[in-house]
């Protein structure tokens, strides 16, 4: 089932010009790395349930660092099937089916979101107040009309979300479209403390996070295709890390990280005591240690 939604989701966004990276064969936050215009980190779900808070933390926490949108896609809800044209949530994070998806990236939003198992709508709360006033109506008379309270139409007036039952009433009334279509990058996602992965860490790769942090990178672990993400902050460069001494994985990683790295741009790297073949830079963590600060590391890796 997954790989069927993973390759339909390549699929439509092929179609629209994205280029992609296939994550799921590997352990990851997200299945699908994707970027247009922005980097979509997207996790592809038969049912949206097994997505636990620990993931939505992950994959929230790794859109944050890069500036990227975060997105669960999947087909079902406990035992009901996602609707087409609603937006769900799940921790935070922006929850669609493959419909709604498609619609999405071919500019036709959806109006209509789910908050609680409650469907709900954002309306244009100043166009509202503006037409209510042109038909020489209080908010009492309003209310009156709709059969809600008074102080339900002051807050529909001040806040831009209200339930699809009222919405559907006002529009009736007023013979005006007042909803807002909705999307997937406009609510803010709040980076949480990367602290949670790093308790897990190899002991190489706690090694490899002090040194990085000791010459003035920024950096996380990450649950992605790439182990550890820095910034070089004078320059603003990403540097994508594999951290490992697993020979047997580490080609498969490496050839991720390179698609990774193509799409969300910035330097990659490889620390490992295992020496072999690859089409990266790989740096044992003994001649890490040796490097000064983050521009000799920048500049090493310009010449790899």
């Amino acid at each position: 089932m997954k790989a069927e939604l993973v390759s339909r989701l390549l699929g439509i966004l092929h179609d629209e010009g994205f280029r992609t990276s296939d994550c799921s064969g590997t352990r990851s936050c997200f299945d699908i790395l994707a970027k247009k215009r922005e980097i979509l980190l997207i996790k592809a779900l038969g049912n949206i349930e097994a997505f636990s808070r620990i993931n939505a933390m992950e994959l929230a926490n790794l859109a944050e660092l890069l500036n990227a949108v975060p997105l669960v896609i999947g087909e079902q809800m406990k035992s009901a099937r996602l609707s087409t044209g609603v937006i769900y949530s799940r921790y935070e994070v922006h929850v669609i089916n493959a419909e709604t998806f498609g619609d999405i990236l071919r500019d036709r939003m959806p109006f209509i979101h789910s908050v609680r198992g409650n469907y709900c709508v954002r309306i244009d709360s100043q166009l509202l107040g503006r037409l209510r006033r042109g038909l020489d109506l209080t908010q009492e008379e309003l209310a009156t009309e709709l059969g809600v309270s008074k102080q339900s139409i002051h807050r529909y007036e001040n806040s831009g979300r209200i339930s699809l039952d009222i919405a559907n009433r006002l529009m009736d009334f007023l013979h005006e479209e007042i909803r807002i279509p909705g999307g997937i990058a406009e609510d803010e996602i709040h980076q949480v403390s990367g602290g949670i992965l790093e308790r897990n860490l190899t002991s190489l790769k706690k090694t490899v996070l002090r040194e990085f942090q000791s010459i003035g990178l920024s950096s996380q672990a990450t649950n992605a295709p790439f182990d550890i993400l820095s910034l070089e902050n004078s320059h603003e460069k990403r540097i994508l890390s594999i951290v490992s001494d697993d020979g047997r994985r580490i080609g498969i990683k490496v050839e991720m990280l390179t698609e990774a790295s193509e799409i969300i741009g910035g330097y990659r790297v490889c620390i490992s005591n295992r020496r072999q073949d690859a089409d990266i830079l790989i740096m044992k963590p003994d001649e890490l240690a040796e490097i000064k600060d983050a521009e000799e590391f920048v500049r090493i890796l310009t010449r790899s």
